[in-house]
Order: C-alpha cells, then structure tokens, then sequence
C-alpha cells in the first residue's frame, strides 16, 4: 500500500470533524473560514499530567472541551489525554469526568511507579527495582543468540577445515596470556595507588589508560590466539554435528521473537501508567488505537471526546547509509492517531493498516509519547548516551513499521541486530523498522501539529520543568513553525511573556499566568496544476505582508502573588496542606520532571494550580461560583473574540441574577456594563 501524504491525512480527519461537529450540533465559523480549535498539553511527566487535569477540569465545566476539535499532547499531557478517552469511552459523557472520586483516587496513587503505604509502598518498590532487573536481563538476549550462533558456526567450519591448520604453531599464547594478565592486574593496582596519591595530576591516569588498553589488547589477542589453535571440529557423521545445526537453527528462530518492545522496560511502565490513569475504565483500558474516534458510529461515546493526536519523535541518529542525514542528529514529527500514523520523511498509512500500528492501544501510544529515557533522544541524541542507555537497558522508546520500506501488512524482523542499531546509533529511514520515543525530543508542546492543521485557536498549556523561565520549549516551537511552517507567532506588544509570566528578579510570583498571541502566516505551500500539462505540483507562495491566521494562548505553570491570607476552617486539611506547599517548596511549580513519586498534598497542589489556572484564562475571579450545574456554556467564536478584544471578562464580573445564560454574544452583550464588586474569595493559589 502506497504511502499518504499529509494534504490526505487533513482532508481525512477534517472529514471526521465535520461530522462530529454536525452531530454534536456544534458548528462554528463558516465553510469558507471553519474555526478549528485545538488544544495543546505539554510534556513534563506527572507534574505536566496533574497541571492539565485542572485545567481541563475547569475547560470542560464551562464546556469548552466539548468544543475542541483536537487534543493534541505530548508525554506528560498524554497522560491526561488517555484518562479523558477511556472514561469518555466507559461512560459516554464528559460530565463524568474529574470527578471528586476520580481525583481522590490519583490523589492516593501519584507515586505511580511504586505506589501504596507501609508495607506495600516497600513491595512495590522492590516490584520496581526487579522489574527493571529482569527486562535487563531479557534486552541481553540480543547479543546472546548472535554469539551463540557464531560459536556453533565455529565448531562447523572447523568440521569442514577436517583438521586444524593453525593447531601445530608453537606459541606458548596460554602462558602468555597468563603472565600479561598479570601484568594488567598489577598496572591496574599501581593505577589505584596513583590516582589516590596524586588526585589533582592532569596526565597520570590518562597515561596508565593507554597502558592498560595496551595490555588489555594482548590479552585479547593472546586468547583469540589459543581459540584459534584448539579450534575442534565436530564429526560429520556423528550426532554432534547435527546438534550444533539445530541448536544454530533455534536460535536464529529465536531472534523473530525477542522484541524489544515486548521485553524492555516500556512494558512495566505503561502498566503503571494505565494502573494510574486508565483505572476507572473497567471494559476496555486496553483500547486499540484505531477505535479511539469514529464520527461514523451511531455511539456518542465514539466521538464525543476531541480528535487525539499523540506526539512522539521519529529517531534519525546519525543513519549509515542515509545520506540524506548522514552525520546528523536529525529528528522527524512521528504522528499516531486513529486514522494515520506516521511523519513527513516516512509518509502516513492507516492505523488499520500495518500489524504493530492496527493492535497499538491507547496507553502504548501515550507511553510510547512519553518514552524520555530511551537510547535515540531526537535532538539530544549522544552516542556515549546510546551505548550506555542499550547496554544499561533504558529503552523506553519502540519500534515501529516503517512506511517507508513496508508494502504489506506484515513482516518478520529478525530483531537482534535492532539491539546493535541502537547501540550504535545506525537508527534510519532506511530500515524495516523505525525508532520514535518522547515527543518532547522534538517539540514539547504539542502546538505544531496544531497549526500544520489550521487552527484557528489554540491553547496550549506549558507545565514543563522551567523554574529559570527561559522559555526553551516555546522558543523550539516558534523557530520551528517559522522556518518550516512559514508561520509566526507574535505576542502583542502587552503580552509579552517574558514582561507578564516570568517573575522580576528577588520574585517569586509571575504579573500573569498566560499570554496572547497571533499567528501570522509569511508563505505557503499550494498546490498548483501545470496549464500545459495539467500536472500537479507544490510551490511555495510568499506574501508581501503576513496575513493574521489565528489566535494562540501561551498558558504556562506558574503562580500569582496571593492577595491576602485565606481563611481555612480546620476541616479544609487538604486545603490547607496546599497553601503550605508554595510556601515550604519554593521550586513549585517547577520542581524536577524526574520526580514522579507525588505524594498527596503534592499532587493536589498542582492539581489546584491547574484549575486556577484555567479560570485566569477565562477571566474568571471566583471559581468556586459556578459548579457544574449553573457555569454558562458558550461557543468558540466567543472565545476567538474574548481573546483577541481582551478586557475584563463581563460574564464572570456580573452579578449571578443578571448572568447571560450562554453563546457566542455573552461577552459583547455586557462590555457596556461596568463590573460589580468582586466576590470576596475564601481561596485561591
């Protein structure tokens, strides 16, 4: 089956959101300019999760998740992605969602790698620790098989030599072996000594390690030597001979099966993951990827949540014999979706299509996504960091189908020159199968599929670890989407977040949680049919001046200055326990992606963050007014034209009784009216 191009994936999925939006009764915009919208959730593992889990949970109260066309997240994100597809497919409604038992029961699990209290937290860490152990043992098969198939070849080709010629060279290589051995041991004590003794020197222990590679060398050769001369045949006509052509048989049978996808740590990981996020769907937590969205059933629950796009990075590291990238740390957009998978260098097939993509489920892809550990980093690949990641077993990554190279349904992979790919870093596009792990080894927002798609307005919330504010992960995306996009976002001149988010030095607190900004686009590609030939081809168009495409939202983790001490009655613990949190961990919200082991105050803070977040946005100064049975719904256009005429937000400052009930005109109904006193507030991060 031949690969389909991007303009083929749009035209599918816009397909599909069509008929959502018809059937959802939600239409917005008008055919000649639909008002796509999209949200972004941003890696940074569970903190990113927990951050987005109140912030959609503040969205959807006021009925803007149903709004989004598009999820689109990124590890971390992916988390909160896969926990709003599985319940929404369990309960078929999003108002089941974030409930009060959901959230208490994350609450007592965030430290989802090796949960529990007392004695079971010292189980499950034990559990952790040999599970790491015996994935590690398994990824060794690899290079087991391939030298147990060239020892049995050994023992052949001697068989057909008859007799050893090299048997009768009279080189005493054992003794020595022995006595360089030695030798090696006793340079290797001085070295100890030295290193010891003269701790500041710059040359002494590089020059022990010329000696001792040396020394090892001819230990080495001294061995291959004494192999070579005992070289022993087996007996054609004895058993022996057929003994090694079967064991050489089994192994090489061995090496369709060892999957490194089945037997690394991903497996554990994805466990924990869905034991955590995936617990409250009881039918189908397993749920294929391609079963996720389908506008053409007659069950709500089949497209009722947004269109998922889950993020990872197709790993291009330095591939011999693609010379298109050769001498690259190159990095591609690796798409998975319930319609296609795949990137712009390989090409998209139907996620129905291949083998290892049509039985993908949901928390693979998501912790495929979220696979930051793993020995091909995109961008950040290393080739000291590949050996020692293989070697060590930090493979969190997976291979898949290669749309490029594939024409059928299925192949056989003999996987363990897969383990030597990876070791060395020959990972391409010229392989049957394709390396991708964490998206944010490429883009961390999760934007850029966003805007390939043309999303009128996008919101994107950045929960990663940025505690010095430098804004890395939007400065990738920006010069990104610039460069290959033709598209570029430009804060207004009031919103800019380094004024408005980062906090002034000896601060703590940010002017603003969030920032406004346009895109604007330079060129683009079009397709254009040849009058002579009648022939379709690409050409880049560019534009005098940049023509205004759409609205972005640049939400980021931080915090505001409180206005005053709340007043916290004593059986608000966990309130309470939250206020405390900022003040005992100055680090928050930014504290190490590399804690994944949230204890219950630490998991509820972030999760309040994120609510409270989501109601700055708004424009909203009480949450706590509206619950999920009074908050007004409203529209995207009312969106687009509360961000892009930003004041002060009359549907939130009017009074209860004079409240518009809901649509796209709330906000411009009561721009006249001047806002009332605002409610006193009990609580607020």
């Amino acid at each position: 089956m031949a690969t389909q191009s991007f303009r083929d994936v749009i035209l599918r999925e816009k397909e599909m959101l069509r008929l959502r939006r018809q059937k959802l009764q939600q239409e917005h915009g008008t055919p000649e300019q639909e008002n796509w919208f999209g949200l972004a959730l941003s890696g940074g593992g569970i903190r990113s999760a927990t951050i987005n889990m109140g912030f959609l949970k503040t969205l959807n109260r006021f009925g803007i998740l149903k709004k989004a066309d598009y999820l689109s997240t990124v590890s971390g994100g992916g988390y909160t992605h896969a926990y709003i597809q599985a319940t929404v497919k369990e309960t078929e409604s999003l108002e089941q969602l974030f409930t009060e038992e959901h959230a208490e029961a994350m609450r007592q699990h965030g430290e989802y790698l090796a949960p529990g209290q007392g004695f079971w937290k010292i189980g499950n860490t034990f559990l952790l620790a040999l599970a790491f152990f015996v994935s590690w043992c398994m990824s060794i098969m690899s290079p087991l098989i391939i030298g147990g198939i060239l020892y049995y070849a050994y023992g052949i080709l001697a068989s057909l030599l008859g007799s050893n010629p090299f048997a009768d060279v009279g080189l005493p290589a054992a003794q020595i072996a022995t006595w360089v051995l030695y030798g090696a041991g006793a340079v290797f004590v001085v070295h100890f000594i030295t290193n010891v003794m003269l701790n500041f020197s710059l040359s002494v222990s590089k020059l022990f390690n010329w000696v001792e590679s040396v020394l090892i060398v001819l230990v080495l050769a001294m061995y291959a030597w004494i192999m070579l001369t005992d070289l022993r045949g087996y007996q054609s006509e004895t058993p022996e001979l057929l003994d090694a052509l079967l064991k050489m048989t089994i192994l090489f049978v061995l090496g369709f099966y060892i999957n490194p996808n089945a037997i690394s740590f991903h497996r554990y990981y994805r466990k924990q993951l869905s034991d955590l996020y995936l617990r409250f769907n009881s039918h189908r937590r397993n749920i294929p990827l391609k079963d996720l969205f389908d506008a053409n059933s007659s069950e709500l629950k089949q497209y009722l949540a947004p269109y998922p796009l889950i993020n990872t990075c197709l790993n291009l590291q330095n591939p011999g014999g693609d010379e298109k990238f050769k001498g690259a740390k190159a990095s591609d957009y690796f798409l998975l979706s319930p319609l296609f998978c795949g990137s712009k260098l390989t090409g998209y097939v139907p996620t129905s299509f291949y083998d290892d993509y049509r039985s993908m489920t949901l928390p693979a892809a998501v912790t495929i996504s979220a696979a930051a550990v793993n020995p091909g980093l995109g961008v950040y690949s290393n080739k000291m960091l590949s050996v020692l990641m293989t070697l060590f077993n930090a493979r969190l990554g997976f291979w898949v189908s290669n749309p490029l190279v594939l024409t059928k349904a299925y192949s056989m992979v003999w996987w363990p020159i897969y383990f030597f790919r990876e070791l060395l870093g020959r990972i391409g596009t010229n392989n049957t199968m394709v390396n991708i792990s964490d998206g944010g080894h490429i883009e961390n927002l999760g934007v850029y599929e966003l805007l390939r798609r043309g999303c009128r307005l996008i919101i994107a919330v950045d929960a990663g670890e940025d505690r010095a504010y430098t804004f890395a992960d939007l400065n990738n995306m920006l010069i990104r989407v610039r460069n290959e996009l033709g598209l570029e976002i430009r804060f207004r001149d009031d919103q800019q977040p380094e004024d408005l988010i980062r906090p002034r030095p000896s601060q703590v607190y940010s002017k603003q949680r969030f920032a406004i900004a346009d895109v604007l686009q330079w060129w683009e590609d079009q397709k254009i049919i040849d009058p002579a030939t009648q022939e379709e081809r690409n050409e880049i168009v560019n534009f005098d001046e940049p023509k205004k495409v759409g609205t972005f939202i640049y939400v980021k983790s931080s915090v505001t200055a409180p206005t005053g001490k709340p007043h916290l009655e004593k059986s608000e613990d966990l309130k309470y326990g939250t206020y405390k949190y900022k003040i005992y961990h100055p680090d928050f919200p930014h504290e190490s992606t590399s804690d994944q082991f949230f204890d219950p105050i630490q998991w509820e803070s972030y999760y309040q963050l994120g609510q409270y977040i989501g109601a700055d946005v708004l424009g909203l100064k009480d949450l706590e007014a509206y619950d999920e049975k009074n908050a007004p719904q409203f529209s995207v256009e009312a969106l687009i034209d509360w961000f892009d005429s930003p004041k002060v937000c009359p549907l939130f400052a009017a009074p209860a009784a004079s409240r518009p009930a809901v649509d796209s005109d709330i906000f411009e109904s009561a721009r006249e009216t001047p806002p009332a006193a605002e409610p006193e507030v009990k609580y607020r991060m």
